[in-house]
């Protein structure tokens, strides 16, 4: 006997038991009627056999039928007694195993009903599972939604960052080119300069070495006529110091012949008082002439050791003027050569440091520009399998990307100012 309660189905062992009990109850109902059924048959027999043996043996007295009866009847009551003990036990185990049954009845009930508490609690949850699994559903299909669009938008970006990219490296190249022709220009100018430089130095060189031998061969000739003529001068300077000692001498005998005749007459004495005078004037006169002769020694003394003119003074002094002049346009020339030399050179240095950082720069973009095209690369291999659900992780490269290109503005503008 199966039982089944709210859908649901007992255990084995009560379906189990509950057949036995099932039995035995039906056991125990149909004992009593198979039991009068048996004795009413038994007695029928019996009377049938009774009778038959009264049509047979009409011998047998009533006496022997009687205790034959009464044993049938003993026989009968004795078997009807084990038949009613043994309903009896039937019953009484009918009764415990419908106890039981009562029990288990109500044990299942109580499970079933806790069950059925369970179910639908479980049911409540596979419903709010069912609708966060419909939600999130719906959320994976927008936020997929989403990322597809982002991606597309994101490789729309990428592709017109790589063509600004390649824009950019080719104007990089086009600069880098046009700096290099620069440089190599700047250094041919600068190679230039130096040797026009050098050639300056090399001027300014045989110029003071020139100016210097004029100057010494000009010094050794004003020398040697400076001693010519000093010569000369000395030479004349005794004659007329012969001549002056002849003249003193005749002086000192007139004065000795006045100072001999201002004894004779006193009306003499102021003529020879102006005598005496112009005899110590003209002794005083050697010094003074010697001084007057140094003089003009040097003053008309030249370079080529003759007397000079004012025209050959002037021309001399000209001649010193614009070598001097010369000298100092050539060292200027050679001072303005230097600091273009040194402008060329801080110019090419800042060039060459350019050129290395748009190296260093142009390294660094194709890393990074490999980088954003591996990360690209991976994006397409994962948009046929799983998108990330998260978009901040999508638009990291965007991110990198417009980072790249405002530092490139940045150099740029630069560049250009």
């Amino acid at each position: 006997m199966r039982v089944d309660m709210d859908g649901l189905r007992l255990p084995p062992l009560i379906e189990e038991a509950l057949d036995s009990t099932d039995e035995s109850t039906e056991l125990k109902s149909e004992a009593p009627i198979m039991s009068s059924d048996l004795t009413e048959k038994e007695l029928e027999g019996e009377e049938k056999e009774v009778k038959e043996e009264k049509a047979g043996d009409e011998v047998l007295s009533e006496e022997q039928e009687l205790e034959e009866l009464r044993a049938q009847v003993l026989q009968l009551l004795l078997e009807l007694e084990e038949a009613r003990d043994a309903s009896q036990k039937h019953q009484e185990s009918f009764l415990e195993l419908q106890g039981l049954l009562e029990d288990e009845r109500l044990a299942s009930a109580h499970q079933a009903e806790a069950f059925t508490h369970q179910i639908q609690q479980l049911q409540a949850q596979l419903r709010s599972v069912q609708d966060e699994l419909d939600q999130i559903q719906e959320l994976k299909d927008s936020e997929l939604a989403e990322a597809q669009t982002e991606l597309s938008l994101v490789r729309e970006e990428v592709q017109a960052l790589r063509e600004a990219a390649e824009e950019c490296a080719a104007e990089r190249e086009n600069d880098i080119a046009s700096l290099q022709e620069e440089l190599c220009r700047v250094r041919v100018e600068l190679g230039r300069v130096e040797a026009n430089a050098q050639d300056y130095e090399q001027e300014a060189v045989t110029l003071r070495a020139e100016i210097a031998m004029k100057s010494q061969r000009r010094e050794k000739e004003r020398k040697e006529g400076d001693v010519v003529l000093l010569r000369e001068e000395c030479t004349g300077l005794k004659e007329e110091c012969e001549t002056l000692k002849e003249a003193n001498s005749r002086l000192m005998e007139k004065l000795q012949l006045l100072q001999r005749t201002r004894n004779s007459s006193g009306s003499a004495c102021p003529s020879l008082k102006e005598e005496q005078e112009e005899t110590e004037g003209s002794s005083v006169m050697p010094d003074s002439n010697c001084r007057l002769v140094d003089a003009c020694i040097q003053k008309n003394i030249s370079f080529e050791g003759k007397p000079l003119t004012p025209t050959s003074w002037s021309a001399g002094f000209s001649e010193i003027l614009s070598l001097r002049e010369q000298l100092k346009q050539a060292e200027e020339r050679a001072e303005q050569v230097q600091r273009q030399c040194d402008g060329v050179r801080i110019e090419l240095r800042e060039l060459q440091d350019l050129f290395e950082t748009s190296q260093k720069e142009r390294a660094e973009l194709e890393l990074e520009l490999l980088r954003c095209r591996e990360e690209l690369d991976k994006l397409s291999e994962e948009n046929g399998t799983q998108f990330s659900t998260e978009p901040s992780v999508l638009s990291l490269p965007f991110i990198g990307l417009i980072v790249i290109v405002a530092v490139l503005w940045c150099c740029w503008s630069e560049l250009a100012s």
